[in-house]
């Protein structure tokens, strides 16, 4: 981590290995997606047809991804692990980067399901930088992944569930 500017209390602007790291992980499906050629890909192709829903998802997203990278405290290990809330936050976080990973793989496989994909693709990302911004003790990320989850999840259910 390199602290830049001091913010408030332990947090400063700054930039978190772990972040970037964290993001870069979550991206991979993204960056082998060409490689892949999926035959169908609905989650490429589909249209927020409620503008709003996908601005604010947008903002929340973008939000999530800036603080998950940029926010770090000067109060916390590199990689904090020494509690069993630390070890929880840890474990849930992976299992939701596990979950998306296997919801990739079923995707580029054809297994193209509402639900799968809204849990798999919408509902568990915003958890892995709401489980991550908890074992890191980034409470601004925690904060802005909770309404994150909510309307990426709305998002995936109003285009892979709620029928047209």
């Amino acid at each position: 981590m390199i602290k830049l500017l001091h913010l408030f209390k332990n947090y400063y602007l700054g930039i978190s290995f772990i972040g970037i790291a964290a993001f870069v992980i979550q991206e991979i499906p993204y960056i082998v997606m060409p490689l892949i050629k999926p035959a169908s890909n609905p989650i490429m192709n589909m249209s927020n047809e409620i503008k709003w829903i996908g601005t604010v998802q947008g903002i929340f997203g973008i939000l999530s991804m800036i603080l998950l990278m940029l926010i770090v405290r000067d109060d916390v290990k590199l990689i904090p692990k020494e509690t069993t809330k630390e070890k929880i936050f840890l474990f849930l976080m992976i299992l939701m980067i596990l979950i998306n990973f296997i919801g990739w793989i079923l995707y580029y496989m054809g297994y193209q399901y509402g639900w799968l994909i809204i849990i798999t693709q919408f509902a568990v990302v915003p958890l892995y930088y709401l489980f991550l911004g908890l074992w890191q003790r980034n409470y601004l990320l925690a904060g802005t992944a909770v309404p994150f989850f909510v309307i990426h999840t709305i998002n995936g259910i109003m285009n892979f569930a709620v029928k047209r």
